[in-house]
């Protein structure tokens, strides 16, 4: 569960017990668990980031108001104007807050213009789904550069596309690298997911995304990389880490 927990004095604090936030690895679909979490952080009046192109350029904006009837979100409107004319031309957006050792995302549609308590802002649909991800919660393991692990996402799927892993979890979670024309929304699930790894027989799971982003690679190019959640994580997942660790 989410709770808020109050210091006299101070704004609300991210409890661990975020970690109870939903059994399933932190994808809430309940609208009281949203409205929990969304209040907590228009109670600290925390950052939220958009990333609007592959060149870094990003919306940023203070969470200011979460409807408590679940109909829309507030956000301050950006001091750069370029930026605010950026996402209003978006149809939906999925907005990122990094408070503490947390990782938030959830997306939201349909931003317009308003007035909030005399100064412009952007409202937009109240979000369906809210993920929640504390770094480092389990250990990862990198992949060495001599081995090379593909992994072919949504292989069952219309859009199948191919993507580097670069450490794995026996949490579920797994990182990959994939090209800047795809984007994955949280919450989505690709099925049928196929591991490949040289030498052996493929691994087939199901992938729920978890957050996204673009990183700069070593040769300055541009990628995009997203956390996993296995959804279906068979015995396979085990075998494949402890042959990276001896790789």
């Amino acid at each position: 569960m989410i709770r808020n927990f109050l210091k006299t004095g101070t704004a609300p604090t991210l409890s661990t017990n975020f970690k109870q936030a939903n059994d399933s690895g932190h994808l809430l679909r309940s609208p009281s668990k949203i409205a929990r979490a969304l209040e907590t952080l228009v109670a600290r009046r925390e950052r939220v980031t958009v990333e609007l192109s592959i060149d870094g350029v990003q919306f940023s904006a203070n969470l200011v108001r979460a409807d408590p009837s679940g109909q829309f979100i507030v956000v301050t409107a950006s001091a750069d104007e370029a930026a605010n004319a950026a996402l209003l031309a978006r149809a939906r957006v999925t907005f990122v807050c990094t408070p503490d050792d947390w990782r938030i995302e959830f997306v939201a549609d349909e931003p317009c213009e308003i007035m909030h308590d005399g100064v412009p802002a952007i409202r937009l649909r109240y979000p369906e789904i809210l993920t929640v991800q504390q770094r480092r919660q389990h250990e990862r393991h990198a992949i060495p550069a001599t081995l090379t692990l593909r992994c072919v996402a949504d292989a069952g799927g219309f859009a199948p596309f191919d993507a580097r892993i670069m450490d794995l979890s026996i949490g579920g979670i797994s990182i990959l690298l994939y090209s800047l024309d795809v984007m994955l929304e949280p919450g989505t699930v690709l099925v049928g997911s196929r591991i490949e790894v040289p030498g052996a027989d493929p691994v087939m799971v199901d992938l729920e995304v978890r957050y996204s982003e673009t990183i700069t690679l070593e040769d300055g190019s541009r990628a995009r990389c997203s956390g996993f959640r296995f959804v279906n994580a068979p015995d396979e997942i085990k075998k494949l880490i402890d042959a990276v660790n001896t790789h």
